[in-house]
């Protein structure tokens, strides 16, 4: 694995989205011989050229950008009246503590996927990485003849064989211990709950094609445990997200850190987790317990 990326270490930094990657920590990890990532499916392609340019110019080891092949789970980017209302109904007792308006019910979500990946084609970031589905073979084949990496997250064994049958050139394992979105894209969330390790194994056991190993994975332990069990490498995102280079805040970095951030109601954390799919436009925002419970 360390030879596919050209890097010095099986480590990567998960790319993070909602602006809290940064080109600073980015380079920071790729300079250190991991592998940075920066999670750009919130840009347009504009902004993502200007990041790629910033990142070049900060580093000159290998680096990951990450997009979104789906941004909606709505047919037609779109979501009924009544579907809507439910949503407003469950963010209702938030909004009315904090003493915010509820949303008007938006446009229209339009994909900005193919025009990401346009810039992605043209501006080669040595690692394109990927979630909530798979890009076209069109897509797969140019990455191919610009030499760039392709890897795709799979929460379950059937995405994996599905990535390894697409020709993705790295799968990503992502258990139910991650953070973030649960990027899923052949099973409902509620249904691809299996932890990084049992993951690991069951891919492993499957697919000849390399396997990165994420969710829960913070320390040298994890990282000695994950390449027992047959990892090529491991992808730490929580554990960056608390360094001073990440585009989070100070309060946020110190909330990673405190009591609060331990989920003690393992019904609530369920739910957070899996069930709050905010229906405005149909984004999918699959939250991560921990932060879930620091919102509520």
């Amino acid at each position: 694995m360390t030879k596919l990326l050209g890097i010095a270490y099986p480590i990567l930094q998960g790319p993070f989205g909602g602006n809290l990657s940064s080109v600073q920590l980015v380079a920071t990890v790729s300079n250190a011989g991991g592998l940075g990532g920066y999670g750009a499916y919130t840009l347009s392609p504009h902004e993502i050229i200007d990041v790629d340019k910033q990142i070049k110019a900060a580093t000159n080891k290998p680096y990951n950008i990450n997009l979104w092949v789906s941004d909606t789970d709505a047919i037609g980017g779109t979501v009924s009246d009544e579907q809507f209302e439910k949503a407003r109904q469950l963010f209702k007792p938030y909004f009315d503590e904090l003493g915010i308006p509820l949303p008007q019910k938006p446009s229209p979500f339009l994909s900005r996927f193919e025009n990401q990946v346009e810039v992605i084609l043209h501006q080669r970031p040595p690692v394109f990485s990927f979630t909530f589905g798979i890009p076209s073979a069109d897509i797969l084949e140019q990455c191919r003849k610009r030499g760039i990496v392709t890897a795709g997250a799979a929460t379950t064994l059937d995405e994996a064989i599905a990535l390894e049958a697409a020709g993705v050139d790295i799968i990503i394992a992502s258990g139910f211990e991650a953070g973030g979105h649960r990027p899923s894209f052949l099973a409902p969330a509620e249904s691809s709950t299996v932890g990084t390790f049992v993951l690991l194994q069951l891919i492993k056991d499957k697919v000849k094609t390399p396997v990165i190993a994420t969710g829960g994975i913070a320390d040298g332990k994890g990282v000695a445990a994950s390449l027992a069990l047959g990892a090529d490498a491991v992808q730490i995102g929580t554990a960056f997200l608390a360094c001073e280079e990440s585009n989070a805040t100070t309060i946020h970095r110190q909330m990673l850190f405190s009591k609060e951030a331990k989920c003690k109601d393992e019904e609530k954390c369920y739910f957070s987790y899996l069930h709050i799919h905010f229906l405005s436009g149909g984004v999918k925002l699959r939250f991560n317990p921990v932060i879930t419970m620091n919102l509520l």
